[in-house]
């Protein structure tokens, strides 16, 4: 039997409530479904953890990427995502915007709410 680290079960924790505060923010479960962006799951999976890690654990890009299975780039994205461009791009207003990581950008958010929550 192995035992899991007590560290592990906390981020794991916090990763999972940024996940579903991103999801509330993308509108909730219902809007993904109406919306068709079911795949935005996975990502905002990922992006969830990439922001966890990168916050409390401190880890760089490239841990990142070997722990998710992802590349530097794509951590590089969801890091560097700017929350309040996503939101405009949410609610549908691009108008002057740079594109962002939706994913990043919500996980984000997420997690400054979770950890102000």
């Amino acid at each position: 039997m192995r035992i899991v680290e007590p560290v592990q079960f906390a981020l794991d924790d916090l990763a999972m409530k940024v996940f579903l505060e991103a999801i509330n923010l993308a509108g909730g479960p219902r809007k993904l479904i109406e919306y068709r962006r079911l795949t935005w799951l996975p990502s905002l999976a990922e992006a969830a953890y990439a922001v966890v890690l990168a916050n409390e654990e401190k880890k760089t890009e490239e841990e990142i990427a070997a722990f998710l299975g992802m590349t530097k780039v794509s951590v590089r994205n969801i890091l560097r995502a700017n929350p309040e461009d996503v939101l405009k791009r949410l609610e549908g207003d691009m108008k002057g915007q740079r594109r962002s990581h939706i994913a990043g950008g919500l996980a984000k958010l997420a997690y400054e709410r979770v950890k102000g929550a």
